[in-house]
């Protein structure tokens, strides 16, 4: 019982001290692509995809619902240099990005922007 205590209290220190996650800067990066997209599965194409390339070849992608930004993503070409890959969203649509995934996660439009 003690264990799964000390357990308990250092995830939920964990979750109280999470940093918000910072959106990537669009300096250097040109819109190449924009589509709209089912995000939930649900047959309706409520996302409006962005990608935009850098020279590197480095992409940005944004995911846009209902007018508000919810997840950005990066994918650089050589992931040894500069910021890694990643994926990040507003899990509750205030306006901080909260969660953090590799590409290959699956991620949703959270339930806020279904609304």
């Amino acid at each position: 019982m003690k264990a799964i205590l000390i357990f308990s209290l250092a995830a939920m220190l964990g979750v109280a001290q999470a940093k918000p996650f910072t959106p990537p800067a669009l300096e250097g990066f040109n819109l190449h692509d924009e589509r709209e997209a089912d995000g939930d599965d649900d047959g309706k194409n409520e996302t409006t995809i962005r990608q935009y390339l850098n020279a590197n070849g480095d992409s940005l992608v944004s995911f846009t619902s209902k007018g508000l930004v919810w997840a950005w993503s990066l994918d650089t070409r050589d992931s040894d240099v500069g910021p890694k890959n990643y994926v990040i969203r507003d899990s509750d649509c205030d306006g901080t990005f909260d969660e953090v995934y590799g590409l290959d996660d699956e991620f949703h439009v959270p339930d806020c922007v279904k609304q």
